[in-house]
């Protein structure tokens, strides 16, 4: 792969400065009139809400509520095991 050549640089000597124009008129820059932004526009119009068919379902809704079911049955009888083992522990001690 070759490699890139950099580009050269000028020697001290061969540098030139810009001349400075010894007579010139000082002109301030041409002013450009501001812009009338919105001025005679109507507002905007309001969003359009998204059109929601009454047929949709969520896809997974039988399943979350299935699903709710099971974990509370599962937490229930953790919770009955539990009170179970305090039971029977308590009666060791």
């Amino acid at each position: 792969m070759p490699k890139r050549q950099q580009p050269k640089k000028p020697k001290i000597d061969e540098i030139v400065e810009p001349k400075t124009q010894e007579k010139a008129d000082l002109v301030p820059p041409s002013r450009r009139p501001p812009t009338a932004v919105g001025a005679e526009t109507p507002p905007p119009l309001p969003p359009v809400p998204p059109i929601r068919s009454p047929q949709r379902r969520p896809t997974f809704g039988g399943a979350i509520e299935t699903l709710r079911a099971a974990v509370g049955a599962m937490l229930d009888l953790a919770d009955a095991a539990a009170e179970a083992l305090t039971k029977a522990l308590q009666r060791r001690a």
